[in-house]
């Protein structure tokens, strides 16, 4: 499978394990079946928007947690620091504008 399979599969492990769920409560909690998570987890086949959304959703988390690691969480809040240190008045002005209008 792709590397994102499998790098999916193992945060959807890490955060199964974080909540010591069992793979059968989380295949429960999620409406699929075990065995189907186990391949989840292993990166052996692509999963609907609907399932991902769903193992999220038992997980309690969003589904940007099961595509994003801590690392690159971490990565970009980092990006985005620098950015703001280094933004012009103009820059930041807009950034401003830009975060109200989403918020």
């Amino acid at each position: 499978m792709t590397d994102f399979s499998i790098a999916l599969g193992n945060r959807i492990k890490e955060l199964r394990k974080k909540k010591g769920f069992s793979q059968e409560r989380l295949s429960e909690k999620a409406d699929i079946s075990s065995k189907y998570l186990g391949e989840i987890e292993r990166g052996k086949v692509n999963i609907s928007t609907l399932v991902l959304y769903n193992l999220a959703t038992a997980l309690e988390v969003s589904v940007s947690d099961l595509v994003q690691s801590e690392q690159e969480k971490i990565n970009f809040e980092k990006e985005v620091e620098t950015f703001i240190k280094k933004a012009t008045p103009e820059q930041i002005q807009k950034m401003y504008v830009f975060i109200k209008s989403i918020l």
